[in-house]
């Protein structure tokens, strides 16, 4: 049960069901299949027809970098690249 049970069936079962589905969505493993945030709301206020998830959501791949990009000694928070000689 998705639901929690303190709610005591105090719920509407359509909410629920574009709230997990809108959050499956939304952490699709790859970026480009996510919704914006504007498509979300619109699904989760009945604005927009509920998205065809796959029925097996594709498994994350993660690739090493590769030796021409930035060490992690080089980059700063949000990805700025500074030169080790300054």
């Amino acid at each position: 049960m998705a639901v929690d049970p303190k709610l005591s069936a105090n719920y509407d079962e359509q909410e629920i069901e574009h709230l997990m589905i809108v959050g499956l969505w939304c952490a699709h493993p790859d970026p480009s299949h996510r919704p914006s945030i504007r498509q979300a709301i619109h699904v989760l206020n009945f604005e927009a027809t509920l998205p065809i998830l796959p029925s097996q959501m594709p498994v994350p791949t993660y690739s090493t970098p590769s030796a021409h990009m930035a060490t992690s000694s080089q980059l700063l928070s949000y990805g700025t690249i500074i030169s080790e000689s300054i």
